[in-house]
């Protein structure tokens, strides 16, 4: 359906002007010539045999309003007098719902039965279409063609009447068609509520609205306007069109929408745009297929930027794979909300722990009014000692093979230390242990060391040349949980439980015994990170860390 436009080409001696409501209306006369070229462009200069098919007079909360319905008597439609009454009801049930609404009234009204087929150029639904509405003063003129809900297509015609007479020639306007146009559709479900005739403008509104502002639409805006009638009421649509300026800007139309509503409420229709909860009057839920935008994923530490223009309906899809991750973020202009899992609108957590196999999946919802319309980056960084769901052993291959109890061969700290400590000098036999002999790698994401106690020797002289011999038994247990990043196995690890019993005798063969046993209860976890490689058999693992000589650990599979 279009937009009225005001009849100004006709010459002024058929400008009509509209009498008080107590009087009957001076129409022009329809039949001079090019009475009706303002609402079709094929009646321009013509004219015709004009009659009247009926008179009446409406109620409207501006006062009563006369309205005629004309039509060419030497070329009538086809069963005039049944179009002529699916217009009639069209008009009074527009009318009515207009005095629900208790504000606005239009002109008195022309309505051309027309016996043409509808212009190409003609907006309508299914068979019916109307040009736009022409505007003279009083008098507003529309054209009906025959076809499918006549009645539903005059009250949209009917509320672009209203517009004119109630907020004057800037409904005319380029940038005002979002809101003439949505505004006028949102009407006429006021009138015929329950119906489906505006589901393609929902459907064009769920195609279109991931990339463009609500001020560049045109009749698919009525999703915004079942909005913003069913939150706050009829009369804040009233409102909404007061509000608009004069002028072909769109920026001008943002700037006074953004003085209307606040920017919570713009976030309020994203979210129950994307909930899918908008209703049309009557009760009726739209038939809305909302795009949920783009995926952003995070499987390891990164940031994302996400930005959208001023008045889009900013949406997007945040998949944070299994692990702990700490959440920042920065850049932000508009507003944004995230619902996890479909569940309830709130800020996107500080912290987040994704257990299981992952991903969480978060929705985003935003909207910016102001000049910098949408934007945020997030950055999210992962805690490599947060344990993640079980491992799949045809997921990765490298990664797999490291499930399994490991004893150690050769290599590891034990070995090392007995190295480090032959090397001073201080010692003349060494027999470190090593803490790590035994290792467990569960398919879950944790990890183990046992650490059963073993024998450790150690003997030394004094000065003077007297023996000092240690033994007993070390013992260290640990556990946590691994990642593997290509081949590297992170560890991060955790003493469970540390113990000493070691009984020293000196060279007059007295023994004295030293025991002990404790854990890192209250400290932090200690981060290792060790390249690797296996078979079905064998573990190879290496530690190189600055300053210290490389540790390789060679580790068997246990049967």
């Amino acid at each position: 359906m279009g937009v009225c436009k005001p009849l100004g080409l006709l010459p002024a001696v058929l400008i009509a002007i509209a009498l008080p409501s107590t009087g009957r209306a001076q129409f022009a006369d329809c039949a001079a010539p090019g009475y009706l070229g303002g609402v079709d462009d094929r009646m321009r200069g013509a004219a015709m045999a004009c009659d009247e098919a009926v008179r009446f007079t409406i109620a409207t909360p501006g006062g009563s309003r006369e309205v005629r319905i004309i039509h060419d008597s030497d070329d009538a439609p086809a069963g005039l007098a049944a179009f002529a009454g699916d217009i009639r009801s069209g008009i009074e049930r527009a009318a009515t719902a207009l005095m629900s609404i208790g504000e606005g009234a239009p002109g008195d009204i022309t309505v051309w039965a027309s016996g043409l087929a509808a212009p190409e150029d003609a907006i309508g639904i299914t068979d019916a279409a109307t040009r736009p509405v022409g505007a003279m003063d009083g008098e507003c003129a529309m054209a009906i063609y025959p076809g499918d809900d006549i009645g539903y297509v005059v009250a949209h015609e009917f509320f672009h009447c209203v517009q004119y007479a109630t907020y004057g020639a800037k409904t005319d306007r380029v940038a005002s068609t979002w809101w003439a146009e949505g505004s006028a559709e949102w009407f006429a479900n006021l009138a015929y509520p329950g119906t489906g005739n505006s589901d393609l403008d929902v459907a064009a509104y769920d195609s279109a609205s991931a990339g463009t502002a609500l001020t560049s639409m045109a009749q698919e805006s009525v999703v915004f306007f079942f909005w913003l009638g069913e939150r706050f009421g009829a009369s804040m649509v009233m409102a909404l069109m007061a509000a608009m300026p004069d002028g072909n800007s769109e920026t001008a139309q943002q700037d006074a929408l953004a003085g209307l509503l606040s920017e919570s409420d713009f976030q309020a229709f994203a979210q129950d745009y994307l909930d899918r909860t908008i209703q049309q009057p009557g009760g009726r839920a739209i038939p809305s297929t909302p795009f949920p935008g783009n995926i952003y994923p995070w499987s390891e530490s990164r940031s994302h930027d996400l930005s959208e223009d001023r008045f889009v309906l900013a949406r997007a899809q945040l998949e944070f794979a299994c692990g702990a991750w700490s959440i920042a973020r920065s850049g932000e202009s508009g507003t944004w909300k995230v619902s996890l899992d479909d569940g309830p609108w709130d800020a996107l957590p500080e912290w987040l722990s994704v257990a299981g196999e992952g991903p969480d999946h978060y929705r985003l919802a935003a909207f910016g009014i102001e000049a910098d319309g949408f934007a945020v980056t997030i950055e999210a960084t992962r805690d490599p000692c947060q344990a993640c769901g079980s491992l799949a052993a045809g997921d990765d291959t490298a990664a797999s093979c490291l499930v399994g109890t490991w004893n150690l061969v050769s290599g590891g700290y034990g070995e090392r230390m007995d190295e480090m400590l032959e090397g001073t000098g201080l010692y003349e036999t060494v027999e470190f242990p090593d803490m790590e002999s035994v290792l467990v790698i569960n398919g879950d994401g944790t990890y183990s060391f046992p650490g059963p106690p073993e024998d450790t020797t150690l003997s030394t002289r004094s000065d003077s040349g007297d023996l000092y011999i240690g033994i007993g038994t070390l013992s260290m247990q640990s556990s946590g949980q691994w990642s593997v990043d290509g081949d590297t196995l992170t560890l991060c690890e955790t003493f469970d439980l540390a113990e000493m019993d070691i009984t020293v005798t000196n060279p007059d063969g007295v023994d004295s015994r030293f025991t002990g046993s404790g854990g890192s209860e209250g400290m932090p976890p200690l981060l290792r990170y060790r390249t690797f490689s296996c078979t079905d058999s064998a573990l190879t693992l290496v530690e190189d860390i600055p300053f210290t000589p490389t540790t390789t650990w060679q580790y068997q599979r246990a049967e």
